[in-house]
Parts: C-alpha cells; sequence; structure tokens
C-alpha cells in the first residue's frame, strides 16, 4: 500500500511533470529532425498515446497535414485538459484499430509498448498502419538506464509501474519481428528511455 501511494505521489509532483515535458520535446524534435524533415502532407499516428500531448506538439509543425493521438481509453486525455489540442483524439484499441493500414507515413510510441502484454503484438499492429516506406518509431525504458536499475529492487509494485526494460539489441529485435528495418537510434531523458525509428519496406 505504501508502495503504490508513493508511486501516485512521485506521479503528481512538479519535478516528475517537468521531467515528463522535456521528455516529449526531446522526442518531438527528434522525429522532426528524422521523420519530418524535408517531407510535406505526412498523416502521424501516436498509438497509445495516453494524454496525446506529443501528439499535440507535432500537429503544429508545418509538414504535417495529421497528427492523431489514439488510445483505448479518455482518462490521460481527459485529465491532462491540454488547451489547444491540436492533435486529433481517435478512442481506438491499437489492436484492432480504426485506422487504415498502410495509410499513415509515420506510427509511433513512448513509454507504453513496456506495459502491453504482446508487445510483438502491437508493433506488428503499428507497421500494419504504416505505408509501404513508412517509419515506425517505438521507445522503450533502457535496461541500462535508471529504469533497469529501479527494477532491480524487491518492490513488486514498482516493477510493475516501470513495465519491461530493453536493451538496444532486444529493441531491434522487437522491431524486426514485424519486418521492420532499423534507421536511426536514440537515447532520451538522460539515458533512462531508448528508440528505435525503424522503416517499413517499400
Amino acid at each position: 500500500m505504501a508502495e503504490r501511494i508513493w508511486l501516485h505521489r512521485l506521479e503528481a509532483t512538479r519535478p516528475y511533470q517537468w521531467l515528463r515535458l522535456q521528455m516529449n520535446k526531446g522526442l518531438v524534435s527528434f522525429l522532426s529532425r528524422h521523420a519530418l524533415s524535408g517531407r510535406q502532407g505526412l498523416r502521424l499516428a501516436e498509438v497509445a498515446c495516453g494524454s496525446g500531448f506529443a501528439a499535440h506538439l507535432l500537429a503544429s509543425h508545418p509538414e504535417v497535414a495529421l497528427s492523431i493521438a489514439a488510445d483505448l481509453n479518455l482518462e490521460d486525455y481527459t485529465q491532462a485538459n491540454i488547451a489547444g489540442f491540436s492533435a486529433s483524439f481517435l478512442l481506438t484499441d491499437l489492436f484492432k484499430p480504426a485506422l487504415q493500414a498502410n495509410s499513415l507515413d509515420l506510427v509511433w510510441n513512448s513509454s507504453s509498448i513496456e506495459e502491453i502484454d504482446r508487445p510483438h503484438e502491437a508493433v506488428a499492429s503499428m507497421a500494419a498502419l504504416a505505408k509501404p516506406g513508412g517509419l515506425v518509431f517505438v521507445g522503450v525504458p533502457s535496461r541500462h538506464g535508471v529504469a533497469g536499475l529501479l527494477r532491480r529492487l524487491p518492490l513488486p509494485r514498482t516493477r510493475a509501474w516501470l513495465g519491461r526494460v530493453y536493451s538496444r539489441a532486444e529493441l531491434r529485435s522487437l522491431l524486426a519481428s514485424a519486418g521492420l528495418q532499423p534507421v536511426r537510434e536514440t537515447s532520451y531523458l538522460f539515458g533512462t528511455f531508448i528508440g528505435l525509428l525503424a522503416q517499413k519496406p517499400g
């Protein structure tokens, strides 16, 4: 009980919220440089998006025609109450998405795949939504970062809250299982997360 209270209090703190903001801004900067630059009329979807804040930030980029924030529930999106929300929120299941296959230029997620029971199926579903030649990005907690260290503590709720942790090789293998080819790796939030941008064969 005390462990659960500690986790809820942590998420409500200003430093934690500041870190989440920096993480989202860093991700948007990475995607802008490596997935959006030099292109026009792009259609993007952040799946299992939570609040959808990063999708909201991406919607303001001139290269983007449509930025979708997709999630199975409205709880995080409603609680965030983002002023002037610029993305298009879609209530849908990642495993049965209400989106056309092969229709998106970029399908992406950060910090959700590690909590999903069937990560390989989740990434395969993301890949199915991407156009041939389109991009998929997945970001997860690093086995060799802060999350990996916390996973070693004998605290079941903390371990569940963190979800799975991945090495770079494990993340590459996860995306390769969906037929995706690596384009660029990154780490963010002071090495807490690693990410891989990959391409669907054309």
